[in-house]
């Protein structure tokens, strides 16, 4: 049986004074610190009142309120946290699901679907559990379960999340990878500048939240540690085979099994029995070049942004990029300014909105990171390194402005050229 661990949305005790408590309180995001603060007075009240967020724009985390608004906010929290702070800490409970939904309808401006509202409340996990964790002891006959051998192709997180879940229900199961670790696509692309797209407090599995990134966005490295964490958490080490490539699966339908061919590390072929095959090889791993007349003859070094020549020295060079999308516009800026001249190509522009903090690190822990029961306890302790865009500003008329604020006044800019159809 896996060990029952802390709930970790629960808020560690903390004796912070007053003052470092309201510098904590300028970094936090006021919607979601009013959401809070119902989680930690139990009182619903602090989302019926005239402070309210008035409109949503992606990353910008006060929803539009005033400054009067906001420091009305503080100043009140600033009291509750301080009750809560000399009471003992003491988390009260988890709030009903008729009051989460109130706070998520509260923080998104409209009522929640009623479709929506309950895998949010299921991925949110406020009990600190896992909501869809598999327990088939006892319900399922352990003799069908030793018979039912699983392959997991893949051990990015959809294969890892698959074996976690097969540990549970107590079924024999093995999980084969070509790479020497798990992290699939955030194990193979080491690019520069290589990372998630999405703020790394949501890029976690709901029953194993983390908030100890170094970055908003983290980079691949970070991703790569968050997912070798939970797989010796899980222990899944013994059922996995790194360096192993799958080379076949067939399916006999006269016993209903699968042979799964693979090639250990070892070059040894082994034909795996299986009654059930999850592929969870995924789709971002696989590169795919485009068709371009003379690419054959090319005499420079070329490659694929998810095969990167971590060997080769780019700084000085001529450098191409075809392709402005997700790896395209972590690259450019990466090696902007080390390359002689950096022309990008694309076939649609991409306008991104600029973020002035996009590499910014995330400070040293405040009190309220970990100190608050909070029932959004990822939004809470949103600090100020996070964007916070509004209208893009006027000043702003062409790429080479956006970009340059995009990554923090770099001199060197690349260049665009002409788009193609």
């Amino acid at each position: 049986m896996l060990e029952v661990r802390r709930n970790p949305h629960a808020g560690h005790p903390f004796t912070d004074s007053d003052s470092d408590i309201k510098a904590a309180l300028a970094d936090v995001s006021i919607p979601a610190l009013l959401c809070s603060m119902v989680h930690v007075t139990g009182d619903p009240s602090w989302i019926r009142s005239t402070l309210h967020p008035h409109g949503l724009t992606l990353n910008h985390y006060q929803g539009r309120m005033n400054k009067t608004e906001m420091d009305l906010a503080r100043e009140l929290a600033l009291r509750a946290i301080a009750k809560y702070r000399d009471s003992g800490c003491i988390p009260g409970p988890v709030p009903p699901n008729e009051i989460v939904r109130e706070m998520m309808s509260f923080l998104a401006g409209r009522p929640v679907d009623d479709d929506a509202a309950p895998m949010f409340i299921d991925d949110l996990n406020l009990e600190g559990g896992d909501a869809r964790a598999i327990d088939w002891e006892g319900s399922v006959d352990a003799d069908a379960r030793a018979d039912s051998h699983v392959v997991v192709i893949g051990c990015g997180p959809a294969g890892l999340l698959a074996g976690i879940r097969l540990r549970q229900a107590g079924v024999p199961f093995t999980v084969i990878d070509q790479n020497d670790g798990p992290g699939g696509t955030w194990k193979e692309n080491h690019y520069p500048g290589a990372r998630v797209d999405i703020g790394g407090r949501f890029y976690c599995y709901s029953f194993e939240p983390s908030d100890q990134w170094d970055e908003y966005f983290p980079q691949h490295t970070e991703l790569r540690r968050y997912f070798e964490r939970a797989l010796r958490t899980y222990g899944l080490e013994s059922h996995c085979r790194f360096r192993a490539r799958v080379d076949a699966v067939e399916f006999n339908p006269d016993t209903s099994r699968w042979t799964v061919s693979i090639t250990n590390s070892d070059g040894n072929v082994e034909h795996l029995d299986a009654r059930f095959v999850i592929s969870a090889a995924g789709a971002l791993n696989t590169p795919r070049l485009p068709d371009i007349e003379g690419a054959e003859t090319f005499a420079g070094l070329s490659f694929h942004a998810a095969r990167w020549d971590s060997s080769i020295d780019y700084s000085g060079s001529q450098f191409a990029l075809v392709g402005a999308g997700a790896s395209g516009f972590q690259i450019a800026p990466q090696i902007a300014d080390e390359v002689a001249r950096l022309t990008v190509y694309q076939r649609t522009a991409q306008w991104m909105l600029p973020s002035p903090h996009y590499r910014q690190a995330i400070p040293p822990r405040r009190p309220l990171g970990d100190a608050a029961p909070s029932v959004l306890r990822p939004l809470v302790s949103l600090p100020d390194f996070l964007p916070r865009i509004g209208p893009v500003d006027r000043r702003f008329t062409n790429r080479s402005d956006l970009f340059r604020w995009g990554t923090g006044g770099k001199s060197r800019q690349p260049r665009y050229a002409r788009r193609t159809r």
